[in-house]
């Protein structure tokens, strides 16, 4: 990175916490890790996103693709927030099929069908959340678009939920300047990448929950 780029991600990560985010690291775009073993994780086991939603595999661009879009950039911001205070309640924190929780999780979206429960409640609290991150992508995209760096682009923290149900393949996405690929969508090995930046990621069942996602800056 030249010495104005790298200025000017250590001004866009002051900007994304006062927006909300918990955390901001300012890395090279080489410092991002890619990884086709990414892929499988959407397989196994199968996402129910997978085919179905145009933010996902196989909709998104091609991890081989997106590897070659990717030697372009110079760098990046990498973002957390804190969606949870708690960790999940004692029902999520056994031996649960992770097809029934991801289920849920979709669903809270609905709120006529779903009760109030603490898993509900939790899972809903998981998802409204995510309102934050696309909050912060969108202005600070505008910000480097100012700025001369029209290459910004946003990579979201997970598959996009932004309707109940994705319109899938062949329609036309109801929200196309909201939504954002996934970054694990890309090939994105977020755990490493992260890792790399110095930024905690943690997965232990009694810890609160954060969403972790990525913006390139060229």
């Amino acid at each position: 990175m030249d010495e104005r780029l790298e200025s000017y991600l250590k001004f866009l990560c002051g900007r994304a916490k006062e927006l909300g985010a918990s955390e901001a690291v300012a890395i090279p775009a080489t410092d991002i890790v890619v990884d086709e073993r990414v892929a499988l994780k959407c397989l196994a086991p199968r996402c129910p996103f997978y085919g179905t939603n145009l933010m996902c595999p196989p909709n998104a661009m091609p991890i081989s693709q997106f590897k070659n879009v990717l030697k372009r950039y110079h760098g990046a911001i990498l973002l957390k927030t804190d969606s949870v205070t708690s960790g999940p309640p004692e029902e999520l924190t056994g031996p649960v099929e992770i097809t029934e929780t991801w289920e849920v999780f979709k669903a809270v979206g609905v709120e006529e069908i779903q009760p109030s429960t603490p898993t509900t409640d939790y899972l809903r609290s998981l998802r409204d959340n995510l309102e934050i991150p696309y909050k912060i992508t969108r202005q600070i995209e505008s910000l480097c678009l100012k700025e001369g760096y029209h290459f910004a682009a946003g990579l979201s923290a997970t598959g996009c939920l932004l309707c109940d149900q994705c319109v899938g393949p062949g329609e036309p996405c109801r929200h196309p300047l909201k939504a954002r690929p996934a970054m694990d969508a890309l090939g994105i090995d977020v755990v490493t990448t992260a890792k790399k930046a110095g930024m905690q990621l943690s997965f232990a069942q009694n810890e609160a929950r954060s969403w972790v996602w990525l913006i390139l800056i060229d």
